[in-house]
């Protein structure tokens, strides 16, 4: 039996998904001119132009648990968001896939972006944006609504 396209992430859904890579999760105004962004997968600043990846900024660090709450939930919101990307790549190469678990993974990765911003705004830093967990919304809304409608749907009753 052939399986339906309504089984897995199409083609579009997966480059959606890519894209949010490059969407940064908070943006921070540091002045004129100056904004850093906190992206999946690191930090991006602009004045000067330069990019920190997320390892060497934990490498920097002294220590992992030294880091407040909001900054140790970062990686987990990475590995969220890579679970996401591998769950529908399969979906679109093997036709394999369960889109629970794909907008389940989206949607905690959204959830750590909100929990990085707060944790910025707990410390006071001003003019910070949560730009990431509407982008994800977005993916999730417009690509997986399907998904959605059957959360909290009731079964339907059993044919005799």
């Amino acid at each position: 039996m052939a399986r339906s396209s309504l089984d897995h992430s199409s083609p579009a859904a997966l480059a959606a998904i890519i894209v949010l890579a490059f969407i940064p999760w908070v943006i921070q105004s540091n002045g004129a001119g100056d904004l850093t962004a906190v992206m999946s997968w690191g930090l991006l600043n602009t004045n000067p132009w330069q990019t920190l990846p997320l390892p060497t900024y934990l490498g920097a660090t002294q220590g992992f648990e030294t880091l407040p709450w909001s900054l140790q939930v970062w990686p987990l919101g990475l590995g969220f968001y890579c679970g996401a990307l591998g769950s529908a790549a399969a979906g679109v190469i093997f036709e394999r896939e369960d889109m629970r678990v794909t907008v389940g993974l989206l949607g905690l990765s959204g959830v750590a972006s909100v929990i990085v911003w707060w944790g910025l705004l707990g410390r006071g830093t001003r003019g910070v944006i949560p730009v990431g967990v509407v982008a994800v919304g977005i993916v999730i809304w417009w690509f997986y609504y399907r998904v959605l409608a059957e959360i909290g749907a009731p079964s339907p009753p059993p044919r005799e």
